[in-house]
């Protein structure tokens, strides 16, 4: 990125969407199994009298480069080596110093996460670890290592239950929820009343579609004319793309006028391009649409853009994220750390914030989950320090929580359409708490 190296959060959504990569899940609600095998209280791995040791899994951006991905923003490690030295002036957590140990990752797939949980949980001897893993990667962490993981997104009902040995916790809104709020989002502005509506959906997401989705249409009276389910075709390429132009000529005979996507974004848009056909309007709950870099990257036009609706996690706008004094600080932490390579959030794109909001995030989440666990930090305290935080104030997150059973921050949803004159999708009101 940038000769200082930057690297972002929408840069790996990039990376997510061209290599249609899931980050989805499978059951209907989050649920408080989480630490059911967890072991009993004894001093944590990577915990001492004085320092506790944090593994943080970032994107290396020389890599990302040689693949293809454009990026911005600070360097991950840069950011954790400036927050940590910041919070570390201010009396480290309880007293103890942060160590921190960094290891370079691309999510291209789960032989890369793989190495890189065993990098930090056997190699460093973390504690606890902050990441940008997809799909069930992270359980490396918490169902085999016993390392608390904190991800920027992921979190589902069922990785929950398997977190048999760690607490896996996540800024982002739970996947499962995540489709509940926007479906409902989409009911609650009327855009499925009186429509006929093609179902879309990808086989990872077989189990959140039959639980959470089709019963909330059903319960709408929703018309749902065809289901177009993509099967798992793995990492074929070709194989996706055929079967995408099949399922648009179904679409296109089926008679529906609104098409609703609950799986990923680019692969069907693309579809659309290919068959040079539309319906009247596209709904979809997936948060890559929010990203211009994915637009750009994966050659979606703005006119295949245009009757696009997504409900899905609230982004703050450029507005909202300048004016939030909490991503405020992480940026001042930075610059104060590394004043060569200063970022201006007057002239900084809002991905570029958003990208270093998501990253303190959860930094600070690990500050106030550790800091309440108290002296004697074990896995059994850490979770439960984490359940007991309640409503959070934290950067680039307009509404948050944790609680027992509720391991996943956000609680805001927010619905958006494309600006033409933006090239890119925009709210069309303010936040909005999440139903479920």
């Amino acid at each position: 990125m940038r000769p200082r190296l930057r690297v972002s959060v929408p840069a790996v959504a990039v990376l997510v969407a061209v290599t249609s990569c899931s980050v989805s899940s499978g059951t209907p609600k989050e649920t408080s199994s989480t630490g059911g095998g967890q072991a009993a209280a004894a001093p944590a791995r990577g915990v001492t009298a004085t320092t506790v040791k944090l593994g943080v899994a970032g994107t290396d951006p020389a890599a990302l480069k040689a693949v293809g991905i454009p990026a911005d923003g600070p360097a991950t490690k840069d950011l954790y080596t400036a927050w940590i030295a910041a919070q570390n002036k201010r009396g480290g957590i309880g007293g103890r110093q942060i160590e921190l140990a960094f290891q370079p990752f691309l999510p291209i797939g789960p032989a890369a996460a793989q190495s890189a949980c065993v990098a930090l949980a056997k190699d460093q001897g973390v504690f606890a670890a902050i990441g940008i893993f997809t799909g069930d990667t992270p359980l490396c962490f918490t169902q085999t290592e016993g390392v608390p993981y904190i991800g920027l997104w992921g979190q589902s009902a069922d990785r929950d239950a398997k977190s048999t040995k760690a607490p896996f916790l996540a800024v982002e809104m739970a996947d499962d929820r995540q489709r509940k709020a926007g479906v409902q989002a989409l009911l609650d502005q009327g855009l499925l009343t009186g429509r006929k509506v093609a179902l879309y959906w990808e086989a990872q997401d077989d189990a959140v579609t039959k639980d959470v989705v089709k019963p909330l249409l059903k319960a709408a009276g929703v018309d749902v004319v065809v289901e177009t389910p993509l099967p798992n075709l793995g990492t074929d390429q070709a194989a996706q793309n055929q079967a995408l132009d099949t399922i648009v000529e179904k679409l296109k005979s089926s008679g529906a006028d609104t098409v609703l996507n609950t799986s990923n974004f680019a692969g069907l848009m693309n579809a659309f391009q290919r068959k040079s056909w539309l319906p009247r309007q596209i709904l979809a709950t997936s948060q890559q649409a929010l990203s211009p870099a994915v637009m750009q990257t994966t050659g979606i036009k703005p006119a295949t853009m245009a009757p696009l609706v997504v409900a899905a996690p609230y982004a703050p706008t450029k507005a909202e994220l300048v004016a939030d004094q909490g991503l405020v600080q992480c940026v001042t932490e930075y610059n104060d750390a590394f004043p060569a390579a200063r970022v201006d959030p007057a002239a900084a794109s809002a991905e570029t914030l958003s990208g270093i909001a998501h990253q303190c995030a959860a930094f600070r989440l690990f500050v106030q989950t550790t800091d309440k666990a108290g002296k004697d930090i074990t896995l059994d305290g850490w979770k439960a320090a984490a359940e007991g935080l309640g409503k959070l104030t934290l950067p680039g997150v307009p509404m948050g929580s944790l609680a027992p059973g509720k391991h996943s921050v956000g609680d805001a949803v927010g619905v958006y359409k494309f600006d033409p004159a933006a090239a890119q999708m925009v709210p069309t009101g303010p936040a909005a708490a999440a139903a479920g």
